[in-house]
């Protein structure tokens, strides 16, 4: 997802769009909301050329009084589950590599854009578990992240290489201002509880003192990143940091 024009619009590439959509309707967006405030479209994260045009159409649906609205801030939050049959206790992964590659089109994407004094925050989802600098999942966790779950969890790691790699370069050749690293706990499809509900740790360089929690929901997640980094316009704050989420 891209935010422009002040947050009041935003372009969303997914899969299907329909799928979308429904899932939008199903969670009580309204129709009117989606249509005033959202385009979707549908093509693959691996087309860098798909993806760069919607980060550098305008937002159609944007109030914004100006002409030329900045790309401001870039959500991925994509991912593949888990296949459990025919073996519920070898899980396998049909797209291994979905979220590195995701980000590394994004990247590339933002390259082939016109060069621009605002560059945005890229936000992404990764997990809890894969941080080499503290434990950030209870100790009860541990067998089931580091068997069942090691196919995502080095996804994610390189995913998140990719984001640091990135800041490390002089920043007139870096594609974006920074980046902001979700960790969540183990998602559930439960109902949403709220931002205030939700404890919030970070990890900055060699400094850790995450969030340990068992679960959170989807719901959340998304209230969360919502509420903090667009509506909130906190993603400054969060700028640079791996943050855990958890109840």
């Amino acid at each position: 997802m891209a935010e422009k024009g002040g947050g009041e619009a935003a372009d969303c590439m997914s899969r299907s769009s329909s799928k979308l959509q429904t899932l939008l309707l199903e969670r009580k967006v309204s129709q009117s909301i989606i249509d005033s405030h959202l385009t979707i479209v549908q093509g693959d994260i691996r087309d860098t050329n798909s993806v760069a045009r919607v980060l550098a159409s305008p937002p159609s649906k944007s109030n914004a009084s100006t002409n030329t609205p900045t790309l401001q801030l870039i959500i991925s939050g994509i991912g593949r589950p888990p296949n459990f049959s025919p073996n519920p206790l070898k899980p396998t992964f049909d797209d291994p590599t979905v979220c590195q590659d995701a980000i590394s089109t994004i990247l590339a994407a933002l390259r082939t854009l016109p060069p621009s004094s605002s560059k945005p925050v890229l936000a992404t989802l990764s997990t809890t578990g894969i941080s080499s600098r503290a434990r950030d999942i209870p100790i009860l966790m541990i067998p089931l992240y580091h068997w069942l779950l090691a196919v995502p969890h080095k996804d994610k790691l390189e995913m998140e290489a990719l984001l640091q790699a990135e800041m490390t370069k002089p920043a007139q050749h870096r594609a974006i201002k920074d980046f902001v690293i979700v960790r969540p706990s183990l998602l559930t499809d439960g109902a949403r509880l709220g931002t205030n509900k939700i404890r919030v740790g970070e990890e900055v360089g060699e400094t850790a003192t995450p969030a340990i929690g068992y679960t959170i929901s989807r719901e959340d997640v998304g209230g969360w990143m919502f509420d903090r980094l667009v509506d909130g316009h906190e993603k400054d704050k969060y700028a640079g940091k791996m943050i855990s989420i958890t109840y």
